[in-house]
């Protein structure tokens, strides 16, 4: 090996997956457009807010409605959030992250070290995922701090698969409620982030997205969860039956491809042309 190839190699291991996350997160976070998508998405949960205590009614589905109280609001504030959250927010942010630094020629720049295609990729998935998971987060505490000051108070509460519960069962439910709608917006970046690899414009890229979102439900009725987010959860938690019965299983798959896929596709790519 030569002298120059040599340093080659030593320059390529001091390009780190922490000094790509920093990189990735000050080019997403420089962005007007994620502080304005940011901004709109919170300015919705405050609305959606208003509306539950104007109801103070939900529903598990379009057949069951349930009312609302201060143990059970959280995870029914998510159930409208959860379209804006896969229409908008993340088609948006992933389009702009995958195909925006593609189409501008950002990515030129960044490539100029020697990064890993791969690598690169799964850095613009971790800082997209956390910052929807910063989102879906402050959600919840939102949406927990809201029904304990909004909603009338319970000491216990009837919820989906759970039976009655106390304000202990309530709150791991709620939990697992918005952790499973995490894993299914984390796995929508990656549907991202392989769509923007086909067209990398980002408005193609957002309308690709949408397309996926929309078109599931016609691949599938287990992809329905793409597009009523929040019903499938209710009957996947509460052991509904139906075709909700294997989204967990389904997702995960759909996380493994995503990191399989995005990956190979990455590395295969020259960008720099």
């Amino acid at each position: 090996m030569s002298n120059r190839e040599g340093a080659a190699g030593r320059m390529k291991t001091n390009v780190s997956m922490g000094s790509l996350l920093k990189s990735e997160g000050q080019r997403v976070f420089k962005r007007k457009r994620t502080g304005f998508v940011a901004a709109v998405y919170l300015i919705f949960v405050l609305l959606d807010c208003i509306f539950l205590t104007m109801t103070n009614t939900s529903f598990y589905d379009p057949g069951r409605s349930v009312p609302l109280d201060s143990l059970n609001a959280a995870p029914f504030l998510l159930r409208e959030l959860a379209l804006l959250m896969n229409f908008v927010v993340i088609p948006m942010l992933a389009a702009d992250s995958f195909g925006g630094d593609v189409s501008s020629g950002a990515l030129r720049l960044v490539l100029i070290r020697p990064a890993s295609r791969s690598r690169l990729f799964l850095a613009k998935w971790l800082v997209q995922g956390m910052l929807v998971g910063t989102l879906t987060l402050l959600t919840w505490g939102i949406g927990t701090a809201f029904g304990r000051i909004a909603m009338p108070h319970a000491d216990r509460t009837t919820l989906m698969g759970a039976g009655t519960v106390g304000s202990g069962g309530a709150l791991l439910f709620t939990l697992g409620f918005y952790a499973v709608a995490f894993c299914i917006f984390l796995a929508l970046i990656g549907v991202g982030g392989i769509v923007a690899r086909i067209v990398p414009n980002p408005v193609l890229a957002y309308i690709g997205i949408l397309g996926v979102v929309v078109g599931g439900i016609y691949v599938s009725d287990r992809l329905a969860f793409l597009l009523s987010v929040s019903d499938s959860i209710f009957h996947f938690l509460g052991g509904d039956g139906g075709s909700d019965v294997s989204l967990g299983w389904i997702v995960c798959a759909l996380l493994a491809g995503c990191v399989i896929i995005g990956t190979l596709s990455w590395r295969r790519r020259e960008w720099t042309q």
